[in-house]
């Protein structure tokens, strides 16, 4: 049997159970043979991106400032990692000279298994909150796999660090890499984001390194874009890539597929796509978008969020209290622990007229077509397995 170290793809892992024995044998070998062939290749070539929320756009503005300079690669974003990582490092040819890895951890020793592949030289960490909470438990032991990464960075290397995140914040005490750290302090930051705003959906802020100070045009909607954004920038500053040039790329990046995407919608109406997946702080972030919008009604259409485990309850419940905090004119939900944010917003008083609950999408097409209206903006977010980009597509014009 090839070692790929304690990897639980031997513990039933969902993605493994899903290859055939055929597959399962082809990768096997990639493991084995991307572990002889990273042996072989610079030291200075990897760099590895985790965290919570923001990794792959973080990656993908990665990519397009490091191109800037090099000929760049990273992984994709529709495999999973178990699977991408490999995949990736056996592209490498002899002109490739950076290679970003998204590093997303669903279970323990996930960390682990990345790093009997590769060490990366330059790790970043976007953040860290409650996710995959049903494997991993609580924001502690998410925060300690994921500070695995930049606890085996050389001294030599690079600690891109999410500064405006304590959690994260806390973890420049765990490396004998050079930290730097993004965020919004201009006291603490080496590069931070000010006079933050939206217009014409677009995220404007100017970005700041030392006495530098450049305007961003970002094409990415919402306030929370900003960091994949800087954390990128603070990558092509640590590789001496100039800020024109970092302003160039990022202004080139386009949202990724279900990621807070603008549809125009039925009757003037304007859909937001962000379902790639739903994690308590991502939906958060998302109606505080909505919010900053101009619009008729908000409206947000959710599935529910998974693998939350013994926190399921409670982070579902915090989402109802955000929903009616914010003041949200029409609330659709589509089953499973939805439930919960159904019967909190009833508890806090949420008007019934203005809440339903349903089965399934087709059942909340057929509503959500029957009251647009000119002016409405509409949120649809929710876990992957919910499907809920078949209701951006029906509710959209094509």
């Amino acid at each position: 049997m090839i070692d790929i170290g304690r990897h639980p793809i031997w513990k039933g892992s969902p993605i493994w159970g899903q290859i055939t024995p055929i597959k399962k044998r082809g990768h096997l070998l990639r493991i084995f043979l991307a572990k002889q062939y990273t042996k072989l290749l610079p030291k200075d070539l990897f760099v590895g991106v985790t965290g919570t929320v923001g990794k792959t756009t973080t990656v993908a503005a990665s990519l397009a400032v490091l191109s800037e300079k090099f000929k760049a690669i990273s992984t994709s974003s529709d495999l999973d990692p178990v699977l991408n990582i490999p995949i990736t490092i056996l592209k490498i040819r002899p002109n490739i000279k950076k290679v970003i890895l998204e590093m997303g951890i669903e279970y323990p020793q996930d960390m682990d298994f990345y790093l009997s592949l590769v060490h990366p030289s330059i790790g970043i960490i976007t953040g860290v909150s409650l996710q995959h909470s049903e494997f991993l438990g609580g924001v502690e032991e998410i925060a300690k796999e994921k500070a695995l990464l930049i606890e085996q960075l050389p001294i030599k290397g690079f600690a891109i660090l999410n500064y405006d995140d304590p959690i994260v914040r806390k973890m420049a005490d765990k490396t004998k890499a050079q930290v730097i750290f993004f965020g919004s302090d201009p006291k603490n930051c080496h590069i931070w984001a000010g006079n933050i705003k939206i217009e014409n959906f677009q995220t404007v802020f100017e970005l700041n390194y030392g006495v530098e100070r450049i305007q961003i045009h970002s094409k990415l909607l919402g306030i929370h874009q900003i960091y994949p954004l800087l954390a990128a920038a603070a990558l092509g500053i640590s590789q001496e890539i100039q800020l024109t040039s970092i302003k160039r790329a990022l202004e080139k990046i386009e949202s990724p597929t279900h990621r807070m995407q603008i549809h125009s919608g039925y009757n003037g109406s304007l859909i937001i796509d962000d379902t790639y997946n739903a994690a308590p702080i991502s939906v958060e972030e998302a109606i505080n978008t909505l919010n900053i919008l101009p619009a008729r009604r908000r409206v947000v259409i959710l599935g529910e969020m998974r693998e939350l485990g013994q926190y399921s309850e409670k982070m579902h419940r915090s989402i109802a209290q955000k929903i009616y905090n914010d003041k949200i004119d029409l609330v659709f939900l589509l089953g499973g622990d939805t439930k919960y944010i159904q019967d909190e917003l009833q508890k806090q008083g949420f008007i019934p007229e203005r809440l339903q609950t349903f089965v399934n999408n087709s059942q909340i097409v057929n509503q959500v077509l029957k009251m647009l209206a000119k002016g409405d903006v509409v949120l649809v977010k929710g876990a992957r397995a919910n499907k809920l980009d078949e209701v951006v597509s029906r509710i959209s014009k094509k």
